[in-house]
């Protein structure tokens, strides 16, 4: 019998996230509105893009058709293996994946025209610990997993490319937003209402920001704060968009 890991527990609720048929409307509504940016504005184009945190492929059905390349880089083997059969399935034959924590990828500099990390992934990375009380406000305003990842894909990006991420703002309604799409996923929130990231117990863990502290670790990824821009989603989102 194969014993389940805390590893396991994440990787089923994030996959319950991605294809339950549930989905509060603002959430909804901020994912709509990104992709409409990002399509407006990016598809039809030879790009090489790496997608950090792919999932099942959503973004690389809509894009890989016409870039040069596209790199998706997924920590659950069980959820890459579903957008590489997707993408297989779609005749995509310029797309790779990139399995395991994307803390250990090393991308080469200068080799992406895009990096995307969509969908509120940015919020989940972190040093992993069952320790909560680990995650203060000096954590999240300068987070050493979410550093050591962005310091290597802004390296990674041509000069005069573009790194997109979608994150949560630290208000409540995003907050009502997570506790209801996470419980409405089968999950059990744990941590009291108030605090700057939602955990649940089967291992999931999503920070919401405040523009300091985004900037804070941007800056200690070496971006300077002229080069970023707050795009308003809605209420509970931005899409923050970075040039080199």
């Amino acid at each position: 019998m194969t014993r389940k890991t805390p590893r396991d527990s994440e990787d089923r609720a994030v996959l319950n996230s991605l294809e339950s048929t549930y989905c509060p409307d603002v959430i909804k509504q901020a994912r709509e509105k990104q992709d409409e940016m990002l399509v407006r504005r990016f598809r039809g184009h030879a790009y090489a893009i790496a997608d950090i945190g792919c999932g099942t492929g959503y973004h690389g059905s809509i894009f890989a058709p016409t870039c040069r390349l596209y790199h998706g880089f997924e920590i659950s083997p069980e959820i890459a293996e579903i957008a590489r059969v997707r993408w297989a399935k779609e005749g995509l034959s310029n797309t790779a994946l990139f399995v395991g924590d994307v803390a250990d990828a090393t991308p080469a500099s200068a080799f992406y025209d895009l990096v995307f990390c969509l969908y509120f992934t940015p919020g989940n990375i972190r040093d992993k610990s069952g320790d909560m009380a680990r995650y203060t406000d000096a954590y999240l305003d300068q987070n050493p997993r979410f550093v050591t990842v962005f310091s290597r894909f802004y390296r990674a990006l041509k000069t005069g490319g573009t790194l997109l991420l979608t994150i949560y703002k630290d208000t409540p309604e995003a907050e009502a937003a997570q506790i209801d799409f996470y419980e409405h996923t089968g999950q059990q929130v744990i941590t009291p209402p108030g605090l700057r990231f939602v955990a649940t117990r089967e291992g999931f863990w999503s920070a919401r920001w405040t523009r300091r502290s985004l900037l804070s670790n941007l800056n200690a990824c070496g971006i300077a704060e002229p080069d970023i821009c707050f795009h308003d989603l809605n209420a509970i989102a931005w899409l923050i968009e970075i040039g080199k």
